[in-house]
């Protein structure tokens, strides 16, 4: 059995005894390393024309979620955390490693990301927040109230709001634990999902009322996936994809979006002509 407590005493030593800049040098360390792992699996099993790209298979985190700072840790894998909730599980990456991602909505209406790598050295998953969101401890500790996240089970909050969150566990009482989860050969057979899934998932959250700005990137993101798309009629892509750029030029206008207009109007022409090469071909 994992003692939760020995972990969080070894991680809290390790973060209040070791310089800050040693920190990020061994955080350093493990992306260059991970970097090099991944070149040479490129050297070992170089792509070839009927390979499936990453792209094809794995959403790219920063292109469907706003969080950019991990605001705590849990010991608990990603799968364990929202069993309970029904909530999809999608695969993605970003430039240190693969993961699994989905995201969670309290009922403030805020949305974090929930974030598990899958080469992590400490096994388990990470809430990841938007830093401009308000009142951020609140947030963090409502996500492990959902969740149903004892104090023991976190091992790491952040120092800028570490305190707080304390404050929060200490007030409410401790978390009572979620439901266990099944075992593996009980669990229903896990779904497979493309990227796109997982940017029309986004674009129900961060609804085009609430999230304009962001709502027009998603929409831009998923015109892109359709435009590269190597599943289903290709014609269908490149249909599905115009409409999303059209989608996203809704918000992205000359006016208020000068760049990010000109850029919607470039990939909306790659799609055009891509449509219109193919027509010629049929």
């Amino acid at each position: 059995m994992i003692d939760h407590n020995k972990i969080r005493d070894a991680i809290d030593n390790y973060f209040n005894n070791t310089p800050p800049t040693k920190i990020i040098e061994n955080l350093d360390r493990h992306a260059i390393d991970r970097k090099k792992d991944l070149e040479q699996e490129n050297i070992n099993h170089p792509p070839s024309n009927n390979k499936i790209s990453r792209s094809d298979k794995l959403v790219r985190f920063e292109e469907v979620s706003p969080a950019n700072r991990d605001a705590a840790f849990l010991c608990v894998s990603i799968e364990s955390l929202v069993a309970h909730l029904g909530l999809p599980i999608f695969e993605g990456y970003d430039d240190l490693d693969e993961m699994r991602l989905t995201f969670l909505t309290l009922p403030s209406k805020e949305t974090v990301t929930l974030v598990e790598y899958l080469n992590s050295p400490q096994p388990g998953a990470s809430i990841c927040v938007d830093a401009k969101m308000p009142n951020i401890p609140q947030i963090v500790f409502d996500s492990c109230l959902k969740l149903q996240v004892p104090r023991e089970e976190v091992i790491w909050f952040h120092p800028d709001w570490q305190e707080e969150i304390e404050g929060l566990y200490a007030e409410h009482g401790n978390i009572e634990k979620r439901p266990e989860l099944l075992q593996v050969e009980e669990l229903p057979p896990r779904i497979q999902y493309e990227p796109i899934d997982c940017f029309y998932h986004a674009i129900e959250i961060y609804a085009k009322a609430d999230y304009p700005e962001y709502w027009a990137m998603l929409q831009h993101n998923l015109g892109l996936a359709y435009q590269n798309r190597i599943h289903g009629d290709r014609k269908e892509n490149l249909e599905r994809s115009i409409e999303c750029f059209h989608q996203s030029l809704e918000i992205y206008t000359k006016n208020d979006f000068p760049e990010k207009w000109k850029i919607d109007r470039e990939d909306l022409g790659e799609s055009l002509r891509s449509l219109e090469s193919l027509k010629l071909c049929l």
